[in-house]
């Protein structure tokens, strides 16, 4: 006679509690994972729109253009809307900011900020992965 070939009922429960567990601890760490890679989604097109308009500024002399008036949205990315030429200072002409506002709340980052000289806001580096 052949023996039983197979798995017995305790060693799939086994298994099944494993991932169960595994699941758990996978779920929980999703919400982190997920607002982490939308910050560097938003960064990346912060310095992205931020090397086009020092492109346009070394061109012209100028950081307004007609297309880009300051304050004008610039397409966003997942999460997050790019507002672009914004004015470091008032007055100032030789800095521009662009902004990337989150949709939902973002209580360590909030909005982040990238300005012409390199700095950048909030100084948080979980905020700039």
């Amino acid at each position: 006679m052949r023996p039983m070939r197979g798995f017995t009922l305790l060693e799939l429960m086994v298994v099944l509690a494993i991932a169960g567990a595994l699941a758990i601890v996978a779920m929980s760490a999703w919400p982190a994972y997920s607002a982490r890679a939308r910050r560097t989604a938003a960064g990346a097109a912060l310095v992205s729109t931020l090397v086009q308009m020092e492109l346009r500024h070394a061109q012209t002399g100028s950081y307004e253009t007609r297309d880009m008036s300051p304050g004008s949205p610039v397409p966003g990315v997942d999460g997050y809307t790019i507002v672009g030429n914004q004015p470091c200072t008032p007055a100032s002409r030789q800095c521009a900011m662009v902004i990337a506002i989150a949709h939902h709340a973002d209580p360590p980052c909030g909005t982040l900020t990238l300005n012409s000289t390199g700095e950048r806001t909030p100084d948080d580096p979980a905020c700039w992965p």
